[in-house]
């Protein structure tokens, strides 16, 4: 005769083994869930600070843009060279003289 009452309520090894595996890897999903959320906040703040310093490097590149067109263009210059007084004039192109480049000498060839 079999005790009727140890067979009803016992509990079966492996399906115990495979809820507490089950409950593992709720787990650990869980917290792998909680992990890859935080990287991706902490990976939009840096993106975040990067995209404002972009943007004040964007600002800062052309406010020195219209700064250089300002003072290279030739009325400033006209302006700095009668402010500083320096003796400089402006060439016309009828005072640039053309000269035409002779073969380069080979000094160690002999051909000076």
């Amino acid at each position: 005769m079999k005790n009727r009452l140890k067979d009803r309520h016992s509990i079966k090894l492996s399906m115990m083994f495979v809820w507490i595996m089950a409950v593992f890897i709720t787990m650990f999903g869980g917290i792998e869930f909680l992990y890859l959320k935080n990287r991706v906040l902490r990976i939009s703040d840096e993106l975040k600070i990067q995209e404002e310093e972009l943007a004040d490097m964007k600002r800062k590149n052309s406010r020195l843009e219209a700064m250089l067109a300002k003072g290279s263009s030739p009325q400033e210059l006209e302006n700095r060279l009668k402010e500083w007084k320096i003796g400089l004039v402006k060439m016309s192109e009828l005072e640039v003289i053309m000269m035409e480049e002779s073969a380069p000498i080979d000094f160690f060839a002999g051909n000076e």
